[in-house]
């Protein structure tokens, strides 16, 4: 026979009011009694109703948000799929999202959209967070505000985030490098076109190759350049790039601008390269199949999106803190032969 409210309160000592703010994360419980409520749910096998619990939320018109630099980032779109997809399982409880999408890491944009979703009331917020002292102060303010807030896709130091759901960056570089090392045993003059110095995950992606590099005989980095994840930029950046350093023989595309990039050094005429990107998306795939790259290392986007929104739910609804405070996804190399 399921267990109920009224059964818990009877052993807790309190009223049913109380057990279902402490169920339910709705506060106004001193802590050792929620503590003994939650201990004492857990115990008896305390399984919500699903469908209660649905129609009280349905009335609150419960919403999440994601804020990433989506636009004309190829990259982002299966993690938005992703993160929609999980949302529709949660129809029950009328639950909608909200996308700020932004581009070339643009704080100011940044801040307002955070802003924005804090005043249209969402639960709960899904950020790829550009890594300055500002989006970590935002972010801490929307935590103190009740909005549960977790990173995907890149994530911040010095916040009370509840987690971080993406790709682990510093082992996608070590990879990366790792390859090279097969590709070119004679050394290593190495290229890297990153996305943004604003960016952790990024960063921390340059750190992971730059560290096995070091390891390697005769090789290291020649030059670093930021695409901001433009196409147009990626081009110029790396036109330059290489055109000041006729001695790289690889390029490692640490973030997009891997289409603008290889555009450069095609008007180059460089075709020794030896070419490693990151993501598996529909133009990277066509510059693989065209023999101009060489490998890419992926990173489940649609599952970060999915299981971001996962958390989200589980925390904001259920109030079920995440399992961990990193969710990896696994880091896949495709190559031609395999895509």
């Amino acid at each position: 026979m399921p267990v109920t409210v009224k059964q818990i309160a009877e052993l807790a000592g309190v009223s049913r009011g109380t057990v279902d703010r402490a169920l339910n994360g709705r506060g106004n419980v001193r802590p050792e009694v929620e503590k003994r409520i939650l201990q004492i749910a857990e115990e008896m096998g305390y399984t919500p109703n699903r469908a209660g619990k649905a129609l009280a939320y349905q009335r609150k018109n419960l919403s999440f948000g994601i804020v990433a630099n989506v636009e004309g980032n190829e990259f982002f779109d299966d993690l938005l799929k992703g993160a929609q997809t999980a949302v529709d399982e949660y129809s029950d409880f009328g639950l909608s999202l909200k996308i700020a999408g932004g581009r070339r890491y643009d704080l100011d944009q940044q801040l307002q959209q955070l802003s924005t979703l804090q005043a249209a009331g969402v639960s709960g917020i899904a950020i790829s967070p550009i890594n300055l002292p500002e989006i970590e102060e935002k972010i801490n303010e929307l935590v103190a505000a009740g909005i549960k807030v977790i990173t995907v896709n890149s994530d911040i130091e010095n916040t009370k985030r509840l987690c971080y759901v993406g790709c682990n960056y510093y082992q996608s570089g070590v990879t990366a490098a790792g390859m090279l090392r097969l590709m070119r045993p004679e050394g290593i003059r190495a290229g890297i076109v990153t996305g943004s110095i604003r960016m952790l995950g990024h960063n921390r992606r340059m750190k992971g190759f730059s560290d096995m590099l070091k390891r390697l005989p005769d090789s290291f980095v020649t030059d670093v350049c930021e695409s901001l994840d433009e196409q147009e930029i990626a081009y110029e950046e790396t036109h330059k790039m290489l055109s000041a350093h006729p001695e790289i023989n690889t390029l490692y595309f640490a973030a997009a601008g891997a289409v603008g990039g290889m555009q450069a050094a095609v008007d180059l005429g460089l075709k020794d390269l030896t070419v490693i990107a990151c993501d598996d998306t529909e133009k990277i795939r066509q510059l693989m199949q065209e023999g101009l790259i060489q490998a890419t290392i992926c990173q489940e986007p649609f599952r970060q999106g999915y299981r971001a929104m996962q958390i989200l739910f589980d925390a904001a609804v259920n109030n079920v803190p995440p399992a961990e405070e990193f969710c990896y996804m696994d880091n896949i190399i495709r190559i031609k032969e395999n895509l």
